[in-house]
């Protein structure tokens, strides 16, 4: 089922966008104006942060590590916003997110390559920023906004458990997960730019530079077959990592879906 994707007067780097109208369980679509996904909000302009406020948001989770939410805070919009521990997902200790981190070459790029596919594969599994996620939506606390600081990785794991969750197919959420290729292409184009005239023959490097602005849809499908692998089905997911029961999932899915 076609999706057009519903646009804001902000800039595309912003990477906002409502998952409403994504097709869920049995073909119907998710309600509008519910779900929201973005990149960091301390980067929204005035202009831009009243786009956000007409929304009217309910809750947002800032899926940043507690040390960004003390430097770089949200603005405030009128939301309440949910807590988690502020630690990051399983193996993010193992990886150096800085620019050196993704500037690495040779046998190092290839490493720090192996360990961030490793990173994203685990992200569903013993994250509390997820659990806080799932537990704020069965509770209703809607609308809500989820976002990290490019509004690509962390959130764009966020947004295929929720789209999954939903009973959307992997088609679907993938989909969704690479739209921020295109909300960061000038981005990703002037990086590669740089990238191509520094190591233009390392392939890992340049795979490095381009994860640094944009995702990779083998990361959305590894993430994905993770799940099944270890749970067996999505469902068997929900109840697994969040103990949810088969009428929870109806529950949850009944609230978003129309």
């Amino acid at each position: 089922m076609e999706h057009t994707m519903k646009t804001f007067n902000v800039s595309e780097e912003r990477n906002l966008r409502d998952l409403g109208g994504y097709p869920g369980e049995n073909g119907r679509r998710i309600r509008p104006g519910l779900l929201y996904r973005s990149g960091a909000l301390h980067l929204f302009h005035k202009e831009e942060l009243d786009v956000l406020r007409t929304l009217g948001i309910h809750t947002i989770l800032d899926l940043r590590e507690a040390f960004s939410w003390k430097k770089k805070p949200d603005p405030e919009i009128g939301a309440v916003h949910a807590q988690y521990d502020g630690k990051p997902s399983k193996g993010a200790e193992q990886i150096d997110f800085t620019e050196r981190g993704f500037s690495l070459t040779g046998q190092k790029a290839k490493d720090q390559l192996s360990r961030l596919y490793t990173y994203y594969e685990d992200m569903p599994f013993g994250y509390d920023a997820f659990h806080v996620m799932m537990k704020e939506l069965k509770e209703g606390n809607t609308p809500f906004l989820f976002h990290c600081t490019k509004g690509k990785d962390r959130t764009g794991v966020a947004a295929l458990i929720l789209l999954l969750a939903l009973g959307a197919d992997a088609e679907t959420a993938i989909e969704d997960y690479l739209y921020s290729n295109t909300a960061r292409a000038s981005l990703i184009k002037a990086k590669m730019k740089e990238a191509r005239q520094i190591h233009p023959e390392d392939s890992d490097y340049l795979e490095l530079r381009y994860l640094q602005e944009g995702v990779r849809q083998e990361v959305a499908e590894r993430v994905i077959d993770g799940i099944i692998t270890r749970c067996g089905s999505f469902e068997g997911y929900l109840n697994q990592e969040y103990g949810w029961s088969e009428e929870d999932i109806h529950v949850f899915r009944e609230q978003f879906l129309e």
